[in-house]
């Protein structure tokens, strides 16, 4: 940030150096001055998010703080590898490296995303009795 405002500066004191204004200088000075101001400007914060397995077996998205809704969003696995897990939903993608989530957490969902067949629901068979036909 800092460098983009002196370099503004010089810049513009280039431009009006000999009493006139040099347009070349004066437009570069303006492009140092706007790279200095976004290079300074802060990322909106962020909610944070939460990502799990749901009772049925996908994998879901829940917002933590700042809203009321308790809406969970499905999520769907699109790259799974043991340095990266990249999921999707609608437009929005989430990346999950394995430094950002504590201990061994996210070896244990790469394997979940990885042997769960399809990256579909896991089967439930063996928790509800089967009805018979007819």
């Amino acid at each position: 940030m800092a460098l983009g405002w002196s370099t503004a500066v010089v810049l513009f004191g280039a431009a009006i150096r000999d009493g006139s204004i040099d347009p070349v200088p004066a437009l570069a000075a303006l492009l140092a001055a706007a790279g200095g101001m976004l290079a300074g400007r802060r990322p909106a914060p962020r909610e944070p998010i939460e990502i799990g397995v749901d009772d049925s077996g996908c994998i879901a998205l829940r917002r933590v703080a700042g809203t009321v809704d308790p809406n969970e969003q499905r999520l769907q696995c699109v790259f799974a590898a043991p340095w990266l897990i990249t999921l999707k939903s609608g437009t929005m993608w989430v990346r999950i490296w394995p430094d950002s989530v504590p201990g061994n957490l996210f070896r244990r969902f790469w394997v979940y995303v990885r042997w769960n067949p399809g990256r579909q629901p896991a089967d439930r068979t063996g928790a509800t009795a089967p009805v018979p036909p007819g």
